[in-house]
């Protein structure tokens, strides 16, 4: 009977992840223009990392645009892996925030890898594989959430962005960790793991070790919530830097852009700051000069 529920918990679980984050994926496409500042350097601009941007050139409309892929994909490698941005602007928190990144990395990895063996391309050497994966990407996760909790804690500057949710994730995940270590070197061990997770999901009723459905368990609660946290940045980045900081196309080549931003132009200002003067709209302030009345 606990199989079955177990089972049952995790397909409602997975259910609810991919829904929740097609649906916030989805409100992030749709949202609203974002207000297009400049902020340079763009990744894909060649020879300009040091900032500016083809603007600069003399008749730039009359020039053909060049643009370095390849340059993006490094951009966005030194992000994802290393977390430059964390490294430049707090390198405290890159002591925490780097293990526990690569911790659900290698996790994320161990669990593909799971999958594969559950279609029949196992052996043993995948079995080592996946074992060190469990233990040092479990370890590193439970570590690296253990220290975000104690910063976010601490830390004062760290506690005023930190919520509830945020420290009850955290535990989640310094939990499942835990257990994904206990259950990578014990019972029932990775060789065990994939044949078991096919009958759980299969509703085969097998019989789950209680450190395991524990674990299964928590991993699946995880899902469930994930995509109600902040946490969606790993899909959420692309559109943070792919329309918002590198997206410099003139909008002379895009009329949707163009109606976009008329729309966006229109909204109104309710910010209560003198220098920008509410009561208008955002065209209205981008168009006249800070205390001044439009048309001096």
């Amino acid at each position: 009977m606990v199989g079955y529920l177990l089972g049952g918990w995790v397909w409602l679980c997975l259910v609810t992840f991919a829904g929740g984050c097609l649906l916030r994926a989805f409100k992030y496409a749709t949202a609203p223009v974002h207000l297009r500042w400049d902020l340079y350097p763009v990744a894909h601009e060649p020879g300009r990392d040091h900032g500016g941007s083809y603007f600069e050139q003399l008749e730039w409309w009359t020039k053909k645009r060049e643009k370095d892929h390849l340059a993006e994909i490094f951009a966005m490698a030194a992000e994802i892996l290393l977390l430059k941005g964390v490294w430049e602007n707090n390198r405290r928190l890159w002591w925490a925030s780097f293990p526990f990144h690569w911790g659900l990395y290698l996790l994320v990895g161990t669990t593909l890898g799971l999958m594969a063996v559950m279609v029949g391309l196992g052996s043993p050497f995948v079995t080592v594989v996946l074992t060190a994966g469990g233990v040092i990407g479990g370890g590193l996760t439970c570590l690296g959430a253990l220290a975000l909790l104690v910063m976010r804690s601490t830390d004062q500057k760290l506690r005023l962005y930190t919520t509830p949710l945020d420290r009850a994730n955290l535990l989640v995940l310094v939990l499942f960790g835990g257990l994904t270590v206990a259950i990578a070197v014990g019972f029932p061990g990775m060789n065990d793991v994939p044949a078991g997770l096919v009958s759980l999901l299969s509703f085969g009723g097998a019989t789950i070790p209680a450190v395991w459905a524990l674990q299964i368990a928590v991993g699946a609660l995880f899902l469930f919530y994930l995509p109600l946290t902040r946490m969606v940045h790993f899909f959420a980045k692309y559109f943070t830097y792919h329309q918002v900081r590198w997206d410099d196309q003139p909008i002379e080549e895009n009329p949707k852009m163009a109606s976009r931003l008329q729309a966006a132009l229109a909204f109104g200002v309710d910010w209560s700051a003198d220098h920008v003067g509410g009561g208008r709209t955002w065209g209205e302030v981008a168009t006249t000069i800070p205390g001044m009345e439009e048309g001096e």
